[in-house]
């Protein structure tokens, strides 16, 4: 790969769109999404996930990739198409472990976003459409088709339009049609017309004209020629079908008005239609259509019912200002909202009955009708004006009331209130002036005085008649001091009827107690007791200061208790600076909900009016402080209420008097039915706390505004807006269900050139472009005169209008209004549908009106070169505007979304597609052009645009190519405001990795957001975008980025919440900013990390230009829900490396922070970026305003102490450095050990130093010790010139921190700062005989106390490692892994001082494991006999960190080093396993680990007795484990393929051990094993040597390789250059007596195989259907002997060391040697006088002009072993052969006598 792209021209634009986009496969859309132009650099990755990725691919693993899903790889269909980057955690959720190595528990949520999950969380987004197309039903519709038989119906079912749709063929024009009819003197549709059932059929050819009447019914209706409607032509026509083959044809040029309606087509019926084509088309013979269908099929529509002309106007536009209308004046009704007069006098109509009856007595008393009670006396105190009671000796004594002689004269009224009002002092000798009187201490009604009223009935008429009512505790006075109790009652009919006699009496009082009564004052609620009759909706509560009460000022009607046996509100009166003030006061208790109440006027509540709510409260609790709400209840319109307009902040005893107010906007929560309860409630008090008395005062609910009667707008927009037109108004708000509805009553036109639009009803007044210039609301002119409506049958399953597979037809459908259109999660019943027409140039969907649609507004699939302009959605179901993968180069333009609901949920959704998130524009294609739209309202997002990884065609077919690295369109100018999330949802943008071109990277123009719940902008994986010009405001983070690299965001203006939205949303009591209480307040959410470090990439983080930032300074004023509000933010969940590496720079960046807050740099260093540098190209963060450029860095000494005194300390744990230019270098280390080091970094010029800290991140355990992301991280900032650094501790000694990686980030934006060898790193020595014994730490149980340093490369879970004591091999601690995918395993660092003093030299690895199953038992799927990338048994890893350039060292990538050890054989699953090998280490790189993988999937690991030894060479024993001495296959291993290796005990020569491959699969596998060589020169000659079985028939002297004998080779490989030598063979036929044959050989060691990389010795070429048997392996250097050149000249050792002249020319015997005794060798079959036995000699020995003897004993023999003689030439002789001579190959062949003898 390495980074090369792949062949494949991009066509011009024009020849990418047309017609071959087709409904199968559209080519251009593929050419554009292709596979041809994808960069696959191998070295891209995420910097979060190191790991490589794990496709495999040939039989090995392909790092860096990620696989294709899984249609792709089976179909073939882009085999090349690898992303060079790793899969983002979406292609993780989406294909779960078949595409990358890391996957989450939760594929739907980020565990660590600051956003709370919920059921779909973004930071990580699902896509639905992920779905096997194998899986998809033809016959699914989605659940709301009708029910059919299968058995007569199976092959319609197959062609549903609901089911898939990619088989139908395409629809053209019909052949039987003109291009261009003439209607002229055409006939009237009237003429086809027949009963109310009968379908309507437009003949081909044949133009009919529109004529029925005003309301026509038929039973559908198929256009095949072309109907034409005249223009404005009005007619209501219901059918249950519309089919278009031919033309429709319809216009109206009218004012909009629901009075203008002219055509209106009803779909109607819930049955299944069946569409027939006129013209035979593939698939299509019929199609069941569904019900409600107006269908397109090759036809077309030419409906202008707004033309979009000069003067025509707008569809939408902003509401430039409220116009209020006034409060209600409802009528009053007397005894309820007026007060009532007395009954007249019963006996003489002349004397006026009074409304109160008053006893002061201060002109006496009248003792006939004041009476003592029995046995006592009432006296009269002139002085005083009192009446007391004294003599009290029983409790029913007291004072008694005549009321008899009242009542008979004038009459009470049934069922009306009566205000009693009594004022006392009660004197008890018994206690102190002031006490608490004996009914307060006592708290119970035995103790205290009672009211009570005696009915008598007349004779006959029933029997005497008591109520009474208690004095409460809660307001009884003090002993001796002057009280008021008061009281209401009311006479039913019974007690009114038939009375002789009525009594009040007051008793109850204690002996010996002296009662005082100052007035008495019964009386009917006058109008103090109401509101003002004039103007009764102007103050809503009666009394509410407490100073103008009936019963003389002290009664507390029309407050009153729910609780009367408890409590009743008390009016007490207080004097504070000479001033007398009287409040209501509520004692005793016992509920947080006890509290002032009273009943406020239903009428009143207007919606859309404003009222403002204020009271003063004093709380009197000693222990704890108490909030409160404001509560109003009661039954409205939409169920029972219970409204809490305002909330008010907890205050305690000491606070005194508090005043809490708030504004509240009336809406339907407000629709009482009758008058609602008014309460106040605390939520800080329980039973536990008490329920301590409170005092109120100055409680008031007054009107401050009146809802919009009217909205003024633009009057040239509104042109063709009429009267009696239905309007919809965007929300104002953070929720779409706060947009409204109206109708226009009236239009009047305002000097400037506006209209005011005066609604029918008036509504909650709105955000306008008055209060908020250039982010108001909006108005659409919702009705339209032409209108396609599906009948409404009591579902959610309304008509649908559907163009469907007609390429190059254009069609206009222009001016229409669509209701109740859209079937709900049905696949392809959209209220407007463009299915799969591919080039559609000249087609016109707009000024359209889609409301109360049920399933979104206007989908295009599959189509190009579209219009859709000036549409207006309110009121959907799902997306409102949806682009699928497919559609290209249209131009979606100045349409609206509004008010997206959440009726289709995960449970009713269509498979495949998630219409459930409702966003208002859910774009999945980046090739359309996205201009001036507003999507205000989303259930989820305003516009979510998505770029896939895939290329899904129809049905979700994936037609192939990445939709990620194509060039998008246009997209600027939109706006997106109260959406529930976000307001721009951009994801998956990375067409910078096509291009690496930051010209050609994604630019999104002129965005606004505002008002949304959550982001404006949210930016995920965006790779290199722009974002030029924009306005955010009221979001609770105006832009995220997340995830991100690359990033500009230039000419932005940034609001936190502004003073108008916020006191709207209070107003409204609607969804406020801060809706979580972890959610932090932003203007701009930024990354502190890099996301991807790749030499490609785009090396920077994020780059402000011209921005400004206001409003994030109110903190509690404006967000009391939020932890902080900060203008600037950084993220939580991606500090891999705990520091800051998100290279920043700002350009005149303004920010307006009255804290002189830019960023918290103490938040920011709790999230893990301690660190902080941002770049200030011109001085703008500056706080003095004076320098021309810095740097905003933490305020830290390490960050400041070596940049002298250019820092200065700002807010926020910040320090401006102006002047200066810093690069960036890090060190990341490992993280146990290091807690404490420092990097100490000094200036060499001057001395200065500085200690900087290490920082790991902490998540957790899991995350402490993985492998990749569990580092210790040290990074510097610093000026241009030269440093040293090195690792201290705590006491200043130096310290190595096991390795240190270093890496460089990209130069700042700015001229300076220090660069790549500026930089020294002093390393301290090592002594590595002793330091490096055993590089391993902690891997022996007996020492064992924990799991650190070992780490993990699982990536995710709990506690991944975790000690297991007692469970090691000889009862020590083992650790145990907790594994579920095969390429994680258990690993550790390896200290870089060793390993760069042991480079180039052999190391041997041991380590024992268990490997078990989920359950804990042995696992049962371990096979050590396949190969590593089978991924079946666990092998060792060394993982390289290499830099891609050393010379810059920005950027590290690992690779690695795989199979170096592996499981040993015998295997037993039930007891410790041992995993070995040797490998020689690699050279100096930034780090090394070592890591134990690739057993099967789920297959847990105990690890214990680990250890990576020198391994030194020995000239005297190359192969270890030669003979099996050691019972296993240790230092063995095979040589490839799936070879299966054992120890044969006691089946090896004289009983000894044998090893045995089987399970060849070719010629050169088998048994094989790596040599340490190292100390063999070139030119030694090493001898090999082994004994070997195979078949007992393979030919020895044959080069067949289906029958020849094993052979024994040396493989070597160096600097890439790699050998193959055969060393050894078995030269004589004669086996042992138990069959073993002897291979051996010389082999003169090349240049090459000195010190190779690789060695490895094994046993080739027998078949590879027998099974391979090897003992006795030995391998050595034969040292140099010039005395005696001829090893083994006596054969003593049989045929060691010789072998044959050539393979199959002859054969070689061991025999009986001379005189009978030893051996000789017998050469025999030989075809060539040349034909015999050789020895390589040392050619070290031969030197010029020296003499050698050469002797040897021969014998010749015949066939039949008879001598024979042999003459002259004929004789033997010896041959010397010499190779790569100076002169060349040379051969000296010497003559001899022979000296004869007998044998």
């Amino acid at each position: 790969k390495g980074g090369k792209k792949k062949g494949g021209k991009k066509g011009q634009k024009d020849e990418l769109i047309g017609e071959a986009i087709n409904v199968i496969a559209p080519e251009d859309v593929v050419a554009k999404a292709g596979c041809d132009d994808i960069d696959e650099d191998d070295g891209a990755r995420f910097r979060r996930i190191l790991k490589k990725g794990d496709q495999e691919q040939g039989g090995k693993k392909a790092k860096g990739s990620s696989k294709a899903n899984k249609e792709d790889v089976s179909s073939g269909s882009c085999d090349s198409c690898t992303t060079t980057e790793e899969p983002t955690q979406e292609q993780i959720d989406l294909t779960g472990d078949d595409v990358a190595v890391e996957a989450s528990d939760d594929p739907t949520c980020d565990p660590y976003a600051e956003v709370p999950c919920e059921h779909d969380e973004e930071g990580l987004e699902d896509d639905p459409t992920f779905v096997d197309p194998t899986l998809i039903s033809p016959e699914d519709d989605g659940g709301g088709g009708a029910e059919v038989e299968a058995t007569s119906r199976q092959l319609m079912d197959e062609r549903r339009l609901t089911g898939n749709t990619n088989q139908i063929g395409t629809f053209a024009p019909l052949s039987c049609n003109p291009v261009e009819f003439d209607c002229t003197g055409a006939a009237g549709v009237s003429t086809v017309l027949g009963g109310e059932s009968d379908p309507v059929v437009v003949p081909c050819g044949t133009c009919l004209v529109y004529d029925l009447g005003a309301e026509v019914t038929i039973g559908g209706l198929n256009i095949i020629g072309k109907l034409h409607v005249p223009t404005n032509y009005k007619s209501t026509l219901y059918t249950p079908y519309v089919f278009v083959q031919g033309e429709l044809e319809m216009s109206d040029d009218q004012p909009i008005s629901e009075d203008n309606t002219s055509m209106k087509i009803v779909l109607t019926g819930n049955s299944d239609v069946m569409f027939t084509p006129h013209e035979p088309v593939a698939g299509a013979a019929p199609l069941n259509a569904g019900e409600k269908p107006f269908l397109v099929a090759g036809g077309k529509l030419n409906i202008h019912g707004w033309d979009k002309v000069e003067g025509s106007g707008k569809t939408w536009t902003p509401i430039l200002a409220n116009a209020a209308a006034d409060r209600l004046y409802p009528d009053t009704v007397v005894g309820e909202s007026a007060p009532r007069i007395a009954l007249p006098h019963l006996t003489d109509p002349s004397i006026s009955c009074p409304n109160k009856v008053v006893h002061d007595f201060e002109d006496g008393v009248d003792f006939s009708v004041w009476k003592g009670g029995d046995g006592n006396v009432l006296a009269y105190n002139e002085t005083s004006g009192t009446l007391t009671a004294t003599n009290l000796r029983h409790h029913y004594q007291g004072f008694r009331l005549d009321f008899t002689k009242f009542v008979k004269d004038c009459p009470l009224t049934q069922d009306a209130t009566y205000l009693v009002t009594i004022r006392l002092k009660i004197e008890d000798p018994t206690l102190e002036d002031g006490a608490v009187s004996i009914c307060e201490s006592q708290n119970h009604e035995d103790h205290c005085p009672k009211l009570g009223r005696r009915i008598i009935k007349a004779e006959g008429a029933g029997s005497l008649y008591d109520s009474k009512q208690y004095l409460l505790p809660s307001s009884i006075g003090k002993n001796n001091e002057w009280f008021t109790f008061s009281t209401t009652w009311t006479w039913n009919e019974n007690e009114l009827t038939d009375i002789v006699g009525q009594v009040l009496y007051l008793e109850n009082f204690k002996a010996g107690q002296i009662i005082h009564m100052d007035e008495f004052q019964f009386e009917l609620p006058s109008a103090k007791s109401y509101p003002p009759v004039d103007d009764p909706c102007n103050e809503l509560v009666v009394n509410g200061n407490a100073e103008n009460a009936d019963g003389r000022g002290w009664n507390h009607y029309p407050m009153w208790t729910h609780r009367s046996a408890s409590w009743v509100p008390t009016i007490l009166e207080e004097t504070v600076d000479g001033v007398a003030n009287k409040y209501w006061h509520i004692g005793n208790r016992f509920w947080h909900g006890d509290s002032l109440r009273f009943h406020v006027n239903h009428q009143c509540f207007l919606q859309g009016a404003t009222y403002e709510l204020s009271l003063r409260a004093r709380f009197t609790g000693e222990t704890h402080a108490s909030r409160y709400w404001f509560e109003i209840k009661g039954s409205t319109t939409v169920g029972y209420r219970y409204n809490k307009p305002l909330y008010c902040p907890a205050q305690s005893a000491a606070d005194g008097w508090v005043t809490c107010s708030g504004v509240f906007v009336v809406d339907e929560n407000y629709s009482f039915t009758s008058n609602p309860e008014i309460i106040f409630v605390t939520y800080d008090e329980n039973d536990s706390t008490g329920y301590v008395d409170w005092d109120f005062d100055d409680v008031s609910i007054k009107f401050q505004s009146g809802p919009a009667g009217g909205l003024e707008i633009d009057g040239t927009d509104a042109a063709r807006w009429g009267v009696n037109a239905d309007v919809h108004i965007t929300s104002s708000t953070l929720h779409g269900d706060d947009a409204q509805n109206g109708r226009v009553k009236a239009i009047s036109m305002k000097e400037n050139g506006n209209v005011v639009l005066e609604l029918e009803n008036p509504i909650t007044p709105v955000i306008s472009e008055e209060e908020a210039p250039g982010y108001g609301v909006e108005i659409a002119v919702t009705s339209r005169n032409i209108k396609i409506i599906g009948e409404d049958d009591g579902t959610y399953n309304g008509g649908y209008l559907q163009v469907f597979h007609s390429p190059g037809v254009a069609q206009v459908i222009e001016g229409v209004e669509f209701f109740n259109m859209g079937q709900s999660s049905r696949k392809n019943r959209f209220a407007i549908q463009l299915l799969y027409n591919g080039n559609v140039e000249g087609t016109s969907i707009s000024s359209n009106s889609i409301r109360q649609s049920n399933m979104r507004c206007i989908s295009v699939d599959g189509t190009a070169n579209a219009t859709i302009a000036s549409n207006v959605g309110a009121g959907v179901s799902g997306h409102c505007f949806y682009f699928d993968r497919v559609s290209a180069d249209n131009m979606v333009v100045d349409n609206l979304a509004s008010n997206m609901n959440n009726r289709i949920g995960w449970h009713n959704r269509i498979d495949g597609w998630d219409d459930y998130d409702a966003d208002g524009f859910a774009i999945w294609s980046p090739l359309n052009h996205i201009i001036g739209n507003v999507a205000a309202g989303g259930h989820k997002r305003g516009f979510r645009y998505y770029c896939d990884w895939r290329t899904l065609g129809e049905d979700l077919v994936n037609v192939g190519g990445n939709l990620r690295r194509i060039p998008m369109g246009t997209f600027k100018d939109n706006k997106a405001h109260s959406n529930f999330r976000q307001g721009f949802h951009l994801a998956d943008f990375e067409q910078f990795f096509q291009f690496r071109d930051p010209n050609n990277v994604p630019v999104f123009e002129n965005l606004s957001a505002y008002r949304n719940r959550e982001q404006g902008i949210y930016a995920y994986n965006c790779v290199y975008c722009e974002f030029i010009g924009g306005f955010l405001s009221d979001n609770q983070k105006g832009i995220e980025i997340r995830r991100s690299d690359g990033i500009t965001v230039q000419d932005f203006v940034i609001q936190g919440q502004t003073e108008t939205f916020r006191n709207y949303v209070n107003d409204n009591n609607s969804h406020k900013l801060c809706g979580h209480g972890g959610w932090t307040y932003e203007g701009i959410h930024m990354m502190g990390t890099l996301w991807r470090l790749n030499h490609l990439d785009p090396g920077f983080g994020l780059r402000l230009r011209n921005v400004a930032l206001s409003g994030f300074d109110k903190e509690k004023e404006y967000y009391d829900g939020c932890p902080s509000t900060e203008p600037i933010g950084l993220s939580t969940d991606t500090h891999y490396a705990a520091h800051f590496d998100y290279k920043s720079s700002f350009e005149n960046v303004t920010i307006d922070d009255s804290r002189d807050v830019i960023l918290d740099g103490c938040r920011a260093s709790s999230y893990g970026y301690p660190d902080i540098v941002i770049t200030d190209t011109n001085g703008s963060l500056d706080p003095d305003k004076s320098a021309s450029n810095g740097a905003l860095v933490s305020d830290e000494p390490y960050m400041t102490g070596l940049l002298g005194d250019s820092c200065k300390a700002t807010a926020g744990c910040m320090s401006y450095c102006a002047g200066v230019c810093l690069g960036m270098f890090t060190f990341f280390t490992e993280r146990f050990g290091t807690e404490n080091y420092k990097l100490r970094v000094t200036d060499t010029a001057s001395g200065v130093s500085v200690d900087i800290p290490g920082h790991a991140r902490t998540y957790g355990e899991s995350w402490n010790n993985y492998a990749y992301e569990g580092q210790r991280s040290f990074s510097a900032s610093l000026p241009a010139g030269q440093y040293t650094a090195d690792f201290v501790d705590e006491l200043g000694n130096s310290v190595w921190p096991t390795y240190a990686e270093e890496q460089w980030a990209q130069a700042a934006d700015c001229e300076g700062g220090v660069s790549i060898g500026d930089v020294t790193l002093i390393k301290p020595a090592v002594d590595a005989a002793t330091e490096c014994a055993d590089i391993i730490r902690n891997g022996d149980s007996a020492t064992r106390t924990d799991n650190t340093p070992w780490l993990h490369t699982k990536w995710y879970g709990d506690n991944v490692l975790v000690l297991k004591p007692g469970e090691g091999i000889d009862g020590g601690n083992a650790i145990a892994m907790d594994r579920v995918h095969h390429w994680t395993g258990i690993a550790q660092n390896l200290n870089s001082l060793c390993t760069d003093a042991g480079e180039g030299q052999f190391y041997e690895f041991n380590a024992m494991m268990k490997m078990t199953d989920e359950a804990g038992n042995p696992s049962t799927v371990i096979n050590p006999n396949r190969e590593w990338w089978r991924n079946q048994s666990p092998i060792l890893t060394i993982n390289d960190r290499q830099y891609r350039d050393a010379s810059t060292k920005e950027y590290l990538y690992t690779a690695e080093h795989r199979d170096l050890a592996a499981l040993v054989r015998p295997f037993n699953n039930a007891e410790w396993s041992r995993v070995h090998g040797i490998f020689k280490m690699m050279p100096t790189s930034a780090r090394l680990w070592v890591e134990l993988e690739r057993a099967p999937d789920n297959v847990k690991f105990l690890l214990d007795g680990a250890s990576l030894t020198p391994l030194t060479c020995s000239r005297d024993s190359l192969v270890r484990n030669g003979n099996l001495e050691l019972g296993d296959t240790r230092f063995w291993d095979t040589y490839g393929g799936d070879v299966t290796i054992e120890v044969l005990p006691g089946a090896g020569p004289n009983g000894g051990n044998a090893l045995k491959s089987s399970t060849r699969n070719w010629y050169d596998q088998g048994q094989a094993q790596a040599l340490n060589i190292d100390c063999v020169n070139a030119g030694d000659r090493i001898a090999f040597s082994a004994k070997i079985k195979s078949d007992a028939n393979c030919l020895i002297y044959s080069w067949d390789h289906t029958a020849r004998c094993n052979d024994l080779f040396l493989y070597t490989s160096k600097a890439g250059v790699k050998e193959y030598h055969r060393v050894g063979f078995i030269t004589a036929d004669t086996p042992d007596e138990d069959g073993w044959h002897h291979v051996h050989g010389i082999h003169v060691h090349t240049e090459n195989g000195e010190k190779p990389d690789n060695a490895r010795l094994y046993f080739p070429v027998a078949n590879m259907a027998w099974d391979v048997y090897t003992a006795d392996v030995k391998a050595y250097v034969l040292e140099q002997n010039c005395e005696a050149l001829v090893m083994n000249p006596d054969f003593e050792e049989k045929d060691l060391y010789w072998t044959y002249t050539d393979r199959d020319r002859s054969k070689v015997k061991v025999v009986p040697g001379a005189g009978g005794s030893g051996h000789a060798l017998r050469v025999y079959d030989r075809d060539h006088t040349w034909r015999g036995l050789r020895q390589v000699l040392d050619s070290r020995c031969f030197v010029a002009s020296e003499e050698f003897t050469i002797t040897a004993k021969f014998r010749l023999t015949d066939a039949a072993l008879a001598g024979v003689a042999c003459v002259g030439t004929q004789c033997p002789s010896v041959v010397i052969y010499g190779r790569k001579c100076a002169s060349g190959d040379v051969h000296q062949q010497i003559w001899n006598a022979l000296v004869r003898t007998n044998d």
